[in-house]
């Protein structure tokens, strides 16, 4: 692994952490059913969730990205590094965007499943 890769996949996961964070917080905010919050949780943190955020950002996969398998996986990596760099300018901003972007997606899956089913299948 060269450095450059090292240091994205030390960003990303900090972003991921980040990330993970934040749906907590969000379930804590919208969830009744306190049973329901962790399979919640790692829906919101799921590549496949994390990959359709940021086909609706249109981030690209990271030119850093050691990863090889998946487009979804490059995609959520990407996403989780965006918001790992965010974390280290402005840690509130960056739990506050994370949190934003989950909840947008948990209140609006049709619109992100629908524009999934249109793309080309990866």
């Amino acid at each position: 692994m060269t450095e450059q890769q090292h240091i994205f996949k030390k960003i990303e996961l900090i972003g991921d952490r980040v990330l993970r964070l934040a749906a907590v917080e969000l379930c804590n905010e919208i969830i009744e059913n306190r049973y329901k919050a962790p399979e919640i949780i790692d829906n919101l943190g799921s590549n496949r969730v994390l990959g359709l955020i940021a086909r609706m950002k249109k981030l690209e996969a990271h030119k850093d990205d050691p990863e090889v398998k998946g487009k979804s996986r490059q995609l959520a990596n990407a996403y989780q590094y965006s918001i790992g760099k965010l974390y280290y300018e402005d840690k509130v901003k960056a739990l506050a965007t994370a949190k934003e972007d989950l909840a947008h997606f948990y209140e609006n899956q049709d619109q992100y499943y629908i524009k999934k089913s249109d793309d080309d299948g990866d």
